[in-house]
């Protein structure tokens, strides 16, 4: 399964894997189970796009090619509708003077994926100098994006230190993150941030100039953010496909047993170890202030995490104190 997977994951097609593709094709016997596969891996689009290319629609029963094909309609559109939403983005801080730098799914779409809807994403990412990143994050506000409320009003004054990202922003459906750091460094390397700034490599986003990350920092990026979601019991073929197309010699390997099942996040080893993870890339001057604010969240937080009233939210405030055993 993982060499149909992989083969379905190329891009562009190689028509010396035609006669591979319909070998393993012909050898599915549950359908409904490898569409559901694909979707988990978050390669409908690319699968699609890859079966068609080989002219191999026939070998597929109707219903599954017909999910197919609307996975990866359903793609273009949004990713098209993602370009759009960060064209207001990109206005808004280029008319401030903020400069900033793709990540990630938009990134590699517009580059590495040609601009055909073929990177799945959800969002976008981008990337700030420290000191830009919370007057972007106010300014964004002020133009009709909503943050969603902190954790802790204790967070508030360590908000560049206090994860990947500052706290997403939301606009009429759309999501974007704000990064001030790739590698979760607990000190802000500032020479290392302005050489990455000044190498961008230039990309057009529908026509309009963009920066991605240079080559070997945009492939260390992309190996952390796949290391960090195999921690957290998350490992798609998406995000293995990007360091794989991007570099198909340096990549790690895609673990086995997430082949069959590539979401276990929820357990509580995983849980477990991406806390003590974020924990750990706080600076260590902050820590006792982030994990204060995170075992006594506001009462707010509390009532919209468990889902109930003032009263049952404050009795499970004592529970909370069993995430000291994790950092221990």
């Amino acid at each position: 399964m993982k060499d149909l997977l992989l083969l379905l994951c190329n891009y562009p097609h190689d028509p010396a894997n035609r006669e591979a593709i319909s070998n393993q094709l012909n050898g599915i016997t549950d359908w409904p189970g490898f569409i559901q596969l694909v979707n988990s891996h978050g390669i409908t689009a690319l699968s699609y796009y890859n079966i068609k290319e080989a002219g191999l629609e026939k070998a597929i029963p109707p219903d599954a090619l017909a999910f197919l094909e609307k996975g990866y309609l359903q793609s273009v559109a949004r990713n098209s509708w993602l370009t759009e939403k960060w064209k207001e983005v990109n206005r808004i801080l280029s008319e401030a003077g903020i400069k900033h730098i793709l990540l990630k799914g938009m990134a590699l779409e517009h580059s590495l994926y040609g601009s055909r809807g073929l990177r799945q994403m959800n969002d976008n990412d981008i990337l700030l100098r420290r000191e830009d990143a919370l007057k972007a994050w106010l300014l964004l506000q002020d133009k009709g994006f909503i943050a969603k409320p902190l954790k802790s009003p204790l967070h508030k004054k360590i908000l560049p230190d206090l994860g990947k990202h500052l706290p997403e922003l939301y606009k009429e459906g759309y999501s974007l993150e704000i990064h001030t750091r790739l590698f979760d460094e607990t000190k802000y390397d500032e020479d290392f941030y302005n050489d990455i700034f000044n190498n961008a490599a230039e990309i057009k986003t529908d026509n309009i100039p963009a920066l991605a990350l240079p080559h070997d920092i945009n492939l260390n990026y992309l190996i952390k953010h796949f290391n960090y979601h195999l921690q957290a019991g998350d490992c798609q073929l998406r995000l293995y496909n990007d360091i794989r197309l991007l570099h198909p010699v340096n990549k790690p390997e895609f673990p086995g047993e997430f082949i069959l099942n590539p979401v276990q996040k929820g357990s509580k080893k995983f849980i477990r170890e991406i806390y003590k993870t974020g924990f750990k890339s706080v600076p260590a001057h902050y820590r006792l202030r982030y994990l204060t604010g995170d075992i006594f969240p506001s009462l707010w937080w509390m009532k919209e995490r468990y889902k109930c009233g003032t009263m049952a939210a404050l009795l499970r405030y004592p529970a909370r104190l069993g995430k000291l055993w994790w950092i221990v």
